[in-house]
């Protein structure tokens, strides 16, 4: 998320409001006066910060936190009568610049991370010989099992590749529609089949 958000607001002036300078807590603010108050635990591998997302239909509130130490973590909480509700939490996952969304009437959370970057020594060879890179995580949640479906995304770049340009930008799911899940890479739009493989691999043209 390129900016941490401590506060969200609803659509009748109530408010969700992240406290993180001693211990880390969410509160919910109504007409002036805190109506339920979350103490969320300090994570095991430390805490650099966190930031809150609402679900379009103010029914989901995603609590994202790091380390500060290239790792990722999310909590989940369903808003019941200005409550709060803990679904899931997924603990601290390796990467970085983590982005959240939701799909199909708020059914799947998809979060999106990197992992890996362009330069020719953090590259890999497959069995072929074919030179990739691994680039992040595609991840679903499913709302109704709170299963978390975890795919790891690898590039197979091209040889007129530009490391320092491609390395640099958004990645984040945008929509899912038709079978088809869209995400927005540094270099432009990519769509995957859904249901989703366990490996999602972008090749580009020799």
């Amino acid at each position: 998320m390129d900016a941490l958000v401590n506060l969200v607001t609803f659509a009748d002036g109530s408010k969700i409001i992240l406290q993180d300078e001693d211990d880390i807590s969410l509160s919910f603010v109504s007409n002036g006066k805190a109506k339920d108050t979350f103490q969320f635990p300090y994570p095991s591998g430390g805490y650099g910060g966190g930031s809150l997302l609402r679900s379009p239909s103010e029914k989901y509130v995603i609590f994202s936190y790091f380390s500060g130490e290239s790792e990722e973590g999310f909590a989940l909480f369903e808003i019941v009568d200005h409550q709060f509700k803990f679904l899931y939490d997924s603990g601290y996952l390796y990467g970085e610049d983590a982005n959240y969304g939701f799909a199909d009437d708020e059914k799947i959370l998809i979060q999106t991370f990197r992992t890996g970057s362009w330069y020719k020594e953090n590259a890999k060879t497959d069995e072929n010989g074919d030179m990739y890179y691994e680039f992040g995580e595609l991840n679903l949640l499913d709302l109704e099992t709170f299963s978390l479906d975890r795919h790891t995304v690898l590039v197979y770049p091209s040889d007129d590749w530009e490391e320092e340009k491609t390395d640099v930008g958004t990645f984040l799911f945008t929509d899912m529609a038709d079978g088809m899940l869209r995400v927005e890479m540094p270099w432009g739009s990519e769509i995957f089949p859904y249901p989703l493989q366990e490996t999602l691999m972008i090749r580009f043209g020799k």
